[in-house]
């Protein structure tokens, strides 16, 4: 039996995917692993790798903390995987918590990671950075040749942290002309006490990814989007192993200067025409296409536990011949979205159907849901995916 029998992991939001890849991992090293989420319909729950399934209150239940601190006693919880909307609950006793995250100890820097307004404000190497404003309570508002600085389509991005009353969710909005900005930006700030205004960028978004413990980086990852949901762009639902040598060194220069610890993704925009690239965001957490760095030989949440619990392992280049996709439901949808937009030609209408069946069949191409030993949870995906394409 390993070593690792003895230390159950709790990981959070099991409906989200990452969360999935994370519970596989953990589970499959032979973790136990103890998976929460608000609805016991949550996907991860079904996973054949969790030990124990919970079903938690809401994350704004003023029991959850409560609930949480019975279920670490209750399940001798050594240490939990935690989403951002967990990291939001956790605040007011991330004291009391703390010892259970594999994340840095000083409860300022991991909420600035989570924060856009903050990481932007706080970033010390303005190169490689879009054209972008920070506008809000105690800043400057923004004069005329400012916002028309960013170019005409600008992206607004506002955090949670600083929503005002009754508002409790990021946003990132998409406005596409000078006018929407004027209009729609004092209307943000009544929601919003701050935020960023950024310009945009050309090109695809991509991906660093880094497992780094006490100085040292342990594990690195790079990826390319190639397919979004709704297909002009939003979430990705296809992408594959890549690599860039100055985004990569550009990461890590990020994260040094951070002095992060744990796991951390680095978004960019990379121009292929031109090989420019600019920095969009830090996501502090585990991320949605984790499957496919399991996927290229990157196991980065068995890595940062076993570096948690003071077994730290580097693991050496990944392989980059590898892609995956989301197939049930967010490839179909990508598949939708392309039928349904008349501003494509009819070919490039159809062709995502024809391709949707070539990926398929080829070899290179992984599904996220499509895991090692726990293979059902794909064809419960499917079911449902299909029975709503065709409704």
């Amino acid at each position: 039996m390993s070593w690792r029998s003895d230390f159950p992991v709790m990981v959070t939001d099991a409906h989200a995917l990452g969360s999935l890849a994370a519970i596989r991992s953990l589970g499959r090293a032979g973790y136990p692993v103890v998976a929460s989420a608000n609805s016991a319909g949550a996907i991860g729950l079904h996973s054949r790798y969790v030990t124990k399934k919970r079903v938690a209150p809401s994350y704004r239940d003023p029991g959850f903390l409560d609930w949480l601190k019975q279920t670490i006693s209750q399940d001798g919880v050594k240490a939990i995987v935690p989403s951002e909307g967990c990291l939001h609950a956790l605040r007011p006793a991330f004291a009391q918590f703390q010892p259970l995250l594999p994340l840095p100890a000083d409860e300022k820097k991991v909420y600035a990671s989570l924060s856009k307004f903050d990481f932007f404000k706080e970033l010390r190497q303005a190169d490689h950075i879009p054209p972008t404003l920070l506008v809000g309570d105690g800043l400057r508002d923004p004069t005329k040749d400012e916002l028309a600085s960013l170019g005409d389509v600008v992206f607004a991005k506002f955090d949670a942290a600083y929503g005002r009353s009754g508002t409790e969710e990021n946003l990132v909005v998409r406005l596409p002309d000078r006018d929407s900005l004027e209009a729609r930006l004092p209307q943000l700030l009544r929601q919003y006490r701050v935020g960023v205004l950024q310009g945009y960028c050309p090109g695809v978004g991509v991906g660093a990814f880094f497992l780094r413990w006490r100085g040292r980086i342990l594990a690195e990852f790079m990826h390319r989007r190639i397919h979004e949901v709704p297909h002009t762009g939003g979430a990705s639902s296809f992408r594959s192993a890549w690599f860039h040598a100055g985004i990569l060194e550009d990461a890590r220069r990020r994260l040094e200067a951070l002095d992060w610890e744990g796991v951390a993704m680095v978004e960019y925009r990379w121009d292929p025409a031109t090989d420019r690239f600019w920095l969009l965001e830090l996501n502090a957490r585990f991320w949605g296409s984790l499957h496919l760095a399991l996927f290229a030989g990157v196991d980065f949440p068995r890595l940062l536990m076993d570096a948690f619990f003071d077994r730290p392992e580097t693991c050496g280049a990944f392989r980059r011949d590898v892609a995956s996709r989301w197939t049930f439901p967010r490839e179909i949808e990508y598949v939708r979205s392309c039928m349904k937009d008349p501003a494509l030609p009819l070919s490039r209408r159809l062709w995502p159907i024809v391709e949707f069946f070539l990926l398929g069949l080829d070899p290179r191409v992984h599904s996220d849901l499509m895991y090692p030993g726990d293979r059902a949870l794909y064809l419960r995906a499917m079911r449902h995916s299909v029975a709503k394409f065709l409704s």
